[in-house]
């Protein structure tokens, strides 16, 4: 009869223990896929910050007086270039994302820039570049929700508190990038 207890005793802390084991590699598994999709949209923010300065160039020439747009421009990409967690990089982002939108804006006060061959080549590529932005952070978030259900769910949350996985931040646009660039 001991001998059956103890079986049982084994069997159900073996229970435990691979339980313990898939539950810590699926959030592993699931952080690691969020890692995966930020830096895909770090990659698109880095081709938008490398479009900025050459649009800035462009709407330079046009914008003399414009001189404040520039320093913001400039100030955007120092700062985005700067920028080390994902919550700097996503804040930087939305800060970009404002500063483009009001660029843009601007440039509908200039018909003989909205002419020029360069910088309609250069939307064009922002355009592109947005697009693949948005559908990586599509893909972020979908990695998030996934990450943060598994994080927030029982048991796997207590799980989670004990090995230190935490709720992840979703990369959310502010209001002004909701409006379309008018190119």
């Amino acid at each position: 009869m001991t001998y059956l207890y103890i079986g049982i005793v084994v069997v159900v802390l073996i229970a435990i223990v691979i339980t313990n084991i898939f539950m810590y590699n699926a959030l592993v598994k699931a952080r690691n896929k969020t890692k995966e999709a930020f830096s895909s949209i770090d990659v698109h923010l880095k081709m938008r910050y490398d479009l900025i300065p050459n649009l800035a160039e462009v709407v330079k020439g046009h914008m003399k007086h414009e001189a404040q747009m520039m320093n913001m421009v400039a100030r955007v990409r120092a700062t985005a270039t700067q920028a080390k967690n994902e919550q700097e990089k996503i804040n930087a982002a939305n800060e970009a994302g404002k500063v483009l939108n009001q660029l843009f804006a601007t440039s509908e006060d200039y018909p003989e820039l909205k002419s020029d061959k360069l910088f309609r080549r250069l939307s064009r590529e922002m355009v592109e570049v947005e697009d693949k932005i948005s559908a990586s952070r599509r893909f972020y978030n979908s990695a998030v929700n996934k990450y943060n259900n598994l994080v927030m769910t029982f048991p796997m949350s207590m799980f989670a508190k004990v090995f230190g996985f935490k709720k992840k931040q979703a990369f959310e646009i502010n209001e002004i990038e909701r409006q379309n660039i008018s190119v």
